[in-house]
């Protein structure tokens, strides 16, 4: 059986929605059109997900440039980089130290997701407009 794009979107959303996870057109969020990240949402997440790691604003703002600069020349290779990170997460490398004789912090590695507590944060099923 061969799926449309739509066909296969809807499918997904529908398996989603009996796990639970509520639905959003991606005409309803306040964005605009060409962009694919809820940068305010995803900033809250962050800073709450890794407060404990005292992540910087300068670091989840590194963070969000990353996701906006993967390539567009090979889309698939970037789709497949984006997948993997939002799967499996990915390493941040630590602002340096800013004050004299200050060390730098350990590496921090991200989740865009926190898989152990799914249920604790907002996590919706949008679909793009």
């Amino acid at each position: 059986m061969k799926f449309t794009e739509a066909q296969l979107e809807a499918a997904i959303i529908e398996l989603l929605g009996e796990q639970g996870y509520p639905y959003t057109s991606g005409s309803d969020l306040a964005r605009q059109p060409e962009q694919v990240l809820i940068k305010d949402d995803l900033r809250t997440y962050l800073a709450n997900r890794y407060a404990a790691d005292e992540i910087t604003t300068g670091e989840i703002d590194s963070i969000i440039l990353q996701l906006e600069t993967l390539p567009v020349g090979d889309l698939y290779e970037s789709n497949k980089t984006f997948c993997k990170w939002l799967s499996d997460g990915f390493l941040l490398k630590r602002e340096s130290g800013s004050k004299p004789g200050e060390v730098s912090k350990k590496d921090l590695y991200i989740q865009l997701i926190d898989y152990d507590q799914v249920n604790s944060e907002e996590v919706a099923v949008a679909q793009e407009s």
